[in-house]
């Protein structure tokens, strides 16, 4: 019976230390057979090739039956054979920790066995299947930059029925080799998903573009007037407004909505809000009902935690009156400073999606011609210079400096302010802002 060698990496010579005790024709015979792998990394094209232009050099330098790489699926965690040299191809998927290969995928150590039998990690089951006959084995890690393992380099059944320490350190370099390819295979892969998802995200701006209105004044027939802004922090944002006049009343519907967090999930939670919110205000009766509507919806598919804030009000220019509903959201300003009577627009309802079948309360407030309201998102609050402050502080100051004349005049004259305020850093958060009001001849 063969005896049982299991060594760790520490205790076996460098690939430079072992070339060194070998013959010198043997020594640059393994050298030139290095180079030429090495050559292999800029000459083939693909992993594939790659790797099967460094197995093809393994048997004829180690003196053994066959060579495989075994590669872990990021996917599955699942080991599997990708390339190999032999008559047939065996197809081999090995559960991670699983068989020799397994083990070695799974702690980085190198294995040196001249006899499989004795070791209780070999898993004879592809031997059975194929009624192959595997007697001694080299299985070496395949390590990233990092160190972290990401597959095995197996030879098996040398001719002279046993390998050296000498083999081992020698298949560890062609491991080596092998992993670099490896990790720049998935840097390509990496590129170009990168690539692919900044093409789809930007896909995705051009149609969150296409669901808010335009920058600049809205659409609205007198005696109405407003103008918005919406300038997401990525690509894609996770704001809505929009301004709409219902049919049936006459009255003009606007919002602004903020959804948790930012980039691709808040921009698809986004997109449902400003869709169902659409639809929605056209005939609903009540507003408390259709944010009751809309935080059912909200909660059906958003994930657990995922909410928005939103203010939703009906400006009715007969009654000259505004309802509204504040869900979670930044209490309006007007910008009127010559209102007599206090009037609020705090939040008295949590957000939407936030809680399951929680009711919402409608408030009430005059709204005279000639006034104007700004609604806007956290990210004018939360805005911050190079020097860390934030815009909160100064938003009173700013918001004072603005008149009740032109929506379109406060609104850049705003956004300019705040440009001002925030040139040079870093953007924290989507930022919307919309003034809005009306005027009767």
């Amino acid at each position: 019976m063969a005896k049982l060698l299991t060594k760790r990496r520490n205790h076996l010579p460098s690939a430079i230390e072992a070339l060194k005790t070998l013959p010198d024709t043997v020594r640059l015979q393994r050298l030139e057979a290095l180079v030429v792998a090495s050559e292999a990394l800029n000459c083939a094209s693909g992993l594939d090739c790659i790797l099967q232009e460094i197995l093809n050099l393994i048997p004829s330098q180690l003196s053994c039956d066959r060579a495989t790489v075994f590669l872990r699926d990021k996917r599955t965690g699942q080991l599997h054979a990708r390339v190999m040299t032999g008559d047939t191809p065996v197809e081999i998927i090995l559960e991670c920790g699983v068989g020799l290969a397994g083990h070695v995928a799974e702690t980085g150590e190198s294995l040196w066995l001249n006899d499989v039998s004795q070791d209780p990690r070999f898993d004879a089951t592809t031997d059975i299947r194929t009624g192959y006959q595997t007697q001694t084995m080299l299985c070496a890690p395949l390590r990233k930059l990092d160190g972290a393992p990401v597959g095995a380099l197996q030879a098996i059944n040398s001719y002279s029925g046993a390998f050296s320490a000498e083999d081992v350190a020698y298949l560890e370099s062609f491991a080596a080799l092998a992993a670099v390819a490896v990790e720049r295979e998935q840097l390509a892969q990496g590129a170009m998903r990168a690539q692919l998802l900044s093409t789809e995200l930007e896909l995705g701006r051009k149609i969150q573009t296409g669901l808010l209105p335009p920058p600049g004044c809205l659409e609205l027939p007198a005696p109405f007037t407003a103008w918005g802004q919406s300038q997401p922090c990525h690509e894609v944002g996770g704001d809505a407004y929009d301004a709409i006049v219902l049919p049936a009343t006459g009255a003009c519907a606007f919002w602004v909505a903020d959804v948790s967090g930012k980039g691709i999930g808040a921009a698809l939670l986004m997109t449902t809000l400003q869709t169902e919110l659409r639809a929605m205000v056209r005939t609903a009766d009540d507003l408390a009902q259709l944010c009751a509507a809309l935080n059912h919806r909200v909660q059906t598919v958003a994930p657990l935690g995922t909410y928005a804030t939103l203010f939703v009000g009906v400006l009715n220019t007969q009654e000259q009156r505004l309802r509204f509903v504040n869900a979670g959201h930044l209490a309006p300003i007007w910008l009127n400073g010559g209102a007599t009577e206090p009037r609020k627009l705090d939040s008295e309802n949590f957000p939407i999606g936030l809680l399951p079948n929680v009711p919402f309360t409608v408030a009430e407030v005059p709204f005279y011609s000639g006034e104007r309201l700004a609604v806007f998102s956290d990210g004018v609050t939360d805005a911050e210079n190079t020097a860390g402050e934030q815009y909160e502080d100064h938003l009173p100051a700013a918001l004072a400096q603005l008149t009740a004349g032109e929506p379109e005049t406060a609104g850049r004259q705003f956004f300019a302010a705040l440009d001002r305020f925030r040139i040079g850093a870093s953007p924290k958060d989507d930022t919307t802002f919309m003034v809005i009001g009306y005027d009767r001849e």
